[in-house]
């Protein structure tokens, strides 16, 4: 099964959520659960995805090896 384009910034936090949900209830199957609990994993699962892309950014921009300013 195709996994939902999480990575797409073009849509809204609110959408990557929402398809991210949607693709952990489908994976769930009849195993217990709830939209709930499908949407908070899926926000944190967002939220680290973001924190990634923005600390890979950071390190091309500013990479570790640099000397401190002056």
């Amino acid at each position: 099964m195709p996994t939902a384009d999480t990575t797409n910034h073009n849509l809204s936090r609110e959408e990557r959520v929402r398809l991210r949900a949607l693709e952990l209830y489908k994976r769930r199957g009849d195993r217990p659960g709830t939209p709930v609990d499908d949407w908070l994993c899926a926000e944190q699962q967002i939220r680290e995805q973001e924190e990634r892309a923005i600390d890979e950014t950071s390190e091309d921009s500013f990479p570790a090896s640099d000397p401190p300013a002056r």
